[in-house]
């Protein structure tokens, strides 16, 4: 019984916190190839600060819709902000952020997207994490090494990979319906 309470305690730790208007985040992956556990949980820790940041800052709290992605301590900030301010102030955090190696700040000054806008988003998501996990080559490819994050039909690829994974990788999801542009904040290997 131990063991089990142990093991849910986990997960709930890994499953990061739950939306109602707050910030998004990418929780519930699985370590990738060579990230140790601390790794993961120093990514989520980092992620953590960013958005108490947000929950506490109360025009970013109200007025935005923003998801704060970290992977390898490389922090992506995506969403839409009321002004060119706040999402100054909110990057400027991140990058305060002694354990936070990038900052890529790619918040838009618009109104909130729409319901439909982000289940389009997720949509492309899902097409987008099947079609990586399908490619055959190049055969070093460990899906478990890259992100995907969508926002505004937008595909943001994030992770570690050689500039032939990175290639396989982009033809194969520029061509899901929907998509306007992929963004490729690659750590190459190569």
């Amino acid at each position: 019984m131990r063991q089990f309470v142990l093991f849910l305690l986990m997960a709930l730790l890994l499953a990061g916190c739950a939306g109602n208007g707050a910030p998004r985040t990418e929780a519930g992956h699985a370590p990738p190839a060579g990230r140790s556990l601390s790794d993961v949980f120093s990514d989520q820790r980092l992620r953590n600060r960013i958005q108490g940041f947000v929950l506490q800052d109360d025009e970013l709290l109200r007025e935005s819709n923003i998801t704060v992605t970290v992977f390898n301590h490389v922090v992506l900030l995506t969403g839409e902000v009321p002004n060119a301010d706040a999402g100054r102030r909110l990057a400027a955090h991140a990058r305060r952020q002694e354990d936070a190696r990038l900052v890529y700040n790619e918040l838009v000054i618009a109104p909130l997207s729409s319901v439909m806008s982000r289940t389009q988003d997720r949509v492309i998501r899902r097409n987008a994490q099947s079609r990586v996990r399908g490619l055959d080559e190049p055969e070093t490819l460990e899906p478990e090494r890259i992100r995907i994050v969508v926002e505004r039909q937008r595909i943001y690829l994030l992770g570690q990979a050689s500039r032939a994974e990175a290639e396989a990788i982009t033809e194969s999801v520029r061509r899901i319906s929907g998509v306007r542009e992929v963004v490729r904040m690659f750590e190459y290997q190569d």
